[in-house]
């Protein structure tokens, strides 16, 4: 059944009529009026078509219209449906099924057959017949939910390890399941149940109470159940962790605001092997210093040693960190070639006696008027130059502390330095790294926005950072139990601590794979390495021996 808008298109091209020769113009217009005429004379005559059939063609071409070719292997049978039942079969299916528990994980026959099973005893269509279309339904259902899976979007996991990332991504390819589209609709039902709500019109305030407790959780999300009746599923089996942990992302990062909690929460499911795939974030590896003894559950076996010349007077052991300094502000190795030399020279012989380094740090020598990057890198080329026999060692730059007044600053002792550092190492193509002195760095203390906008900017250049020096975190938590996002405020029911900005920043700046050294330089003794090393884990960090290797 044409409509008239159809039907003048028909006879126009049969006619062969061009409504825009204008020569023609009254012939034109009389042929329009006759087609018309014949449309609802002859070709919708009432006595050949009862009104029903055309109300159901109209549909027909809405539906036609609406679906597109979003089921295209059972467009005849939706139609044939309607025509028979007078019924949107792929509405009906779609909302019963769209509401099962495991819907988002559905990915064989099987699935799409106990769904239709179910929906053909459900109350709804019990009855109607439908269920002598079984076969049809499972197809329809499967294009259904193929139609409704969205490829997967990583902008909001920001955290997650590349490995979780690669499953999802392999999974989705593999299946046409998108796991993250399942834990959102899963973990937005907690947050129905959970999160209570409240307005402040006096302060035009927000606030989010959440009442679940998902720290130290053994069973969090009901994770036990949603495996146990989903381990069937290829893509599920083995991965009860991975898929814990991708739930437990969305939770803390877009629902209740507990970022504190995921560096830990990872290395915590690492430790109890709760999760395979996942390697663990914010590493570091324990240097020794001064014979400082390490807690007995830390294991050392890298020291750290200086030289203001070259020489090494004892030997370092297989694994040790070298840091090439000098006396006060005597610093003529990094402005004079000859003594630079004479350093080398020297290097080379304790690398002959002993053993070379796994990390040659340099302290930063002092600007003047007459002295900068340009000067450094000059002599600094001869040194990379001298170390390539030593394919192993490593070369990093440690910043110096803050200088204030009247005295000559470092080459490299604030953030500013340490970003033109890099960006000098980057473009002259040199194989230095960085180190970063904290204690040194923050040593004037800062807070909110300048304090996060100085770890931003490191953390720009995170990947080129091998080691850290801390000595001491006198703020652990903050004096606060609310976190404010613009005008909303995220509130818990459980005590949780939140982390100071200072421990919570630079938990996140190394929220990586990456294994760094670990020099407490400045540390008094075994005790307050102790408490440092405690509140370090606290804030998410780990320590490995250097040669531990996590898959």
């Amino acid at each position: 059944m044409l409509t008239v808008e159809q039907y003048i298109s028909q006879m126009k091209k049969k006619d062969k009529l061009d409504e825009f020769n204008f020569q023609n113009h009254a012939e034109n217009m009389t042929a329009i009026i006759k087609y018309v005429m014949d449309y609802f004379n002859t070709y919708l005559n009432p006595e050949a078509y009862d009104y029903e059939n055309i109300k159901v063609e109209q549909t027909l071409l809405k539906i036609d219209q609406e679906i597109g070719n979003s089921y295209p292997k059972s467009k005849d049978f939706i139609f044939r449906y309607y025509k028979e039942s007078k019924s949107r079969i792929d509405r009906t299916l779609k909302n019963y099924i769209s509401d099962l528990k495991y819907y988002n994980l559905f990915y064989c026959k099987e699935d799409y057959e106990n769904a239709v099973d179910a929906f053909c005893n459900s109350s709804k269509v019990k009855g109607t017949g439908v269920e002598n279309y079984k076969e049809e339904l499972a197809v329809l259902a499967q294009e259904i939910k193929d139609n409704e899976t969205e490829k997967p979007s990583f902008s909001d996991y920001r955290y997650l390890d590349d490995l979780l990332i690669g499953w999802v991504k392999s999974t989705y390819r593999e299946y046409k399941v998108n796991i993250l589209q399942y834990t959102e609709d899963y973990i937005w039902k907690y947050n129905e149940r959970y999160i209570e709500r409240k307005y402040a019109r006096e302060s035009d305030t927000h606030y989010h109470i959440n009442r679940y407790n998902h720290r130290y959780n053994n069973n969090p999300f009901s994770i036990e159940e949603v495996y146990r009746e989903n381990c069937h599923r290829p893509f599920i089996e083995g991965k009860k962790g991975e898929l814990e942990m991708i739930m437990m992302h969305d939770w803390i990062f877009d629902h209740v605001e507990d970022p504190d909690y995921w560096s830990e929460y990872v290395n915590l499911c690492i430790s109890t092997q709760r999760v395979k795939i996942v390697k663990k974030i914010n590493t570091l590896i324990p240097v020794k210093v001064k014979d400082i003894a390490y807690p007995p559950d830390v294991q050392c076996g890298k020291t750290f040693i200086e030289t203001f010349n070259g020489f090494i007077s004892n030997d370092p052991g297989k694994s040790y960190i070298l840091r090439l300094t000098y006396n006060k502000e005597n610093d003529l190795i990094w402005k004079d070639e000859k003594e630079l030399k004479c350093v080398i020279s020297n290097l080379y012989e304790a690398f002959s006696k002993y053993c070379p380094p796994d990390v040659i740090e340099i302290f930063p020598p002092i600007r003047s008027n007459n002295y900068g990057e340009e000067d450094f890198f000059q002599k600094y080329n001869i040194l990379e130059k001298a170390m390539k026999k030593y394919s192993n060692v490593k070369i990093v730059m440690v910043n110096g502390p803050e200088r204030y007044y009247s005295k000559p600053k470092y080459l490299m002792q604030t953030v500013e330095d340490i970003l033109n550092i890099r960006k000098t190492i980057k473009e002259r193509k040199y194989h230095m790294k960085l180190a970063i002195d904290i204690s040194s760095l923050f040593k004037k203390k800062c807070y909110g926005n300048e304090l996060e906008e100085k770890l931003d900017k490191l953390s720009e250049i995170r990947n080129s950072i091998l080691g850290i020096h801390l000595s001491n975190i006198h703020d652990v938590y903050s004096i606060f139990r609310e976190i404010r996002k613009e005008d909303d405020v995220y509130l818990n029911t459980h005590g949780y601590h939140q982390f100071s900005d200072f421990l919570g920043g630079i938990s996140a700046l190394f929220n990586d794979n990456l294994q760094r050294y670990f020099v407490p330089e400045s540390v008094a003794g075994s005790e307050d390495l102790e408490e440092l090393i405690d509140v370090l884990l606290r804030g998410g960090f780990s320590f490995c021996a250097e040669e531990q290797k996590y898959v």
